[in-house]
């Protein structure tokens, strides 16, 4: 217990001095469905913006020099001395269950239990237009992960129902990945009747022995008086360059926007699909994947909420109905 109250203690002490804080919740009680891609949460920290020019009075914090360092220690990767940095850190966990979660034996004809909770260490290289984002990842896929006790948790506030297939999840496997992603702001424009309206594209690959793939989407937004920001939606909690702070604070008065667009992936390779059907599951992969996503956000001073809804791509051939999940995302920036 001591150690515990150690570990949050510190992390508190890191948001003091942290340019934002965010907690995103992702569940697909929102559209009344309890299968598949069934709870995600993520809390992440990111520090102060500083500069890479030595001269500039903006420091750093040890964390982001640390972790600049890293990034300088990449391949073909030189910083650009005059765009800002951001690091930061999340910790984020996932669960995976099949459609009927009232069978103890393991369910063949459809997904397994998983569950992936990981830790992640990311630095994003920014202008008012676009982004580079480096990210490294390590997790643990299993009981370790914690997902039985959360989704027995969560299920006494939502409904009656108890988990009764966790002990077929996947077994004990530790993950590392890596992510390279750019993003940019392809097109805006202010104060056209009243309102502002952007585009902004964003593509990727990331590679390990949890996932392989590449990735790319697409986002419109029309609103008033929201913060500039990258308008980022990444399928499954990487949204923290959305956080970066292409503008000074936001004004006192309430701002909001709505947005939809398209994500698409080229899957290579997924542990948990490919892990799965090793074991005898049904999960023959697609290689090409589709969500689409609407969400409404509001701006009010150091304040972000934003709620949406997204659909599930059909991961696997073996999947017909298409799966939606809503979230729950709240920043706060000090």
């Amino acid at each position: 217990m001591m150690q515990r109250l150690k570990l949050v203690l510190l992390f508190f002490s890191l948001t003091l001095n942290a340019d934002q804080v965010s907690f995103s919740f992702y569940n697909d009680v929102f559209a009344g469905t309890d299968r598949h891609f069934t709870n995600g949460i993520s809390f992440s920290w990111l520090d102060d913006t500083y500069r890479a020019s030595h001269n500039d009075n903006n420091k750093s914090s040890s964390y982001s020099n640390f972790t600049g360092k890293i990034v300088e220690t990449l391949p073909f990767i030189s910083p650009d001395r005059v765009k800002n940095y951001n690091a930061g850190i999340s910790i984020s966990q996932i669960m995976i269950t099949p459609k009927d979660i009232s069978v103890t034996t393991p369910q063949y004809n459809d997904l397994p239990y998983v569950g992936h909770l990981v830790l992640s260490f990311f630095m994003f290289e920014w202008d008012e237009k676009s982004f580079t984002e480096y990210r490294i990842e390590s997790g643990v896929v299993g009981k370790e992960s914690g997902t039985k006790f959360v989704q027995n948790i969560a299920h006494k506030f939502v409904s009656d129902t108890e988990t009764k297939g966790w002990d077929t999840q996947l077994g004990t496997k530790y993950t590392i990945n890596t992510l390279f992603r750019f993003g940019e702001i392809s097109w805006e424009k202010n104060n056209i009747n009243w309102l502002s309206m952007d585009w902004f594209n964003h593509f990727g690959v990331q590679a390990g022995n949890f996932m392989i793939d590449a990735f790319g989407g697409t986002m419109f937004r029309i609103g008033d008086n929201y913060a500039r920001s990258f308008n980022l939606h990444y399928p499954y909690l990487k949204e923290e360059a959305s956080l970066l702070r292409l503008d000074k604070k936001h004004e006192d008065d309430l701002g909001w926007s709505l947005s939809i667009g398209a994500n698409g992936s080229l899957m290579a390779y997924s542990y948990i699909l490919d892990e799965a059907k090793k074991e005898g599951y049904a999960t023959d992969k697609n290689i090409i994947n589709i969500s689409l996503y609407a969400g409404a956000d509001l701006y009010y001073d150091v304040h972000k909420l934003t709620f949406f809804y997204q659909t599930q791509p059909h991961y696997t051939t073996q999947q017909k109905k298409i799966d939606i999940f809503g979230g729950l995302v709240y920043s706060f920036q000090f």
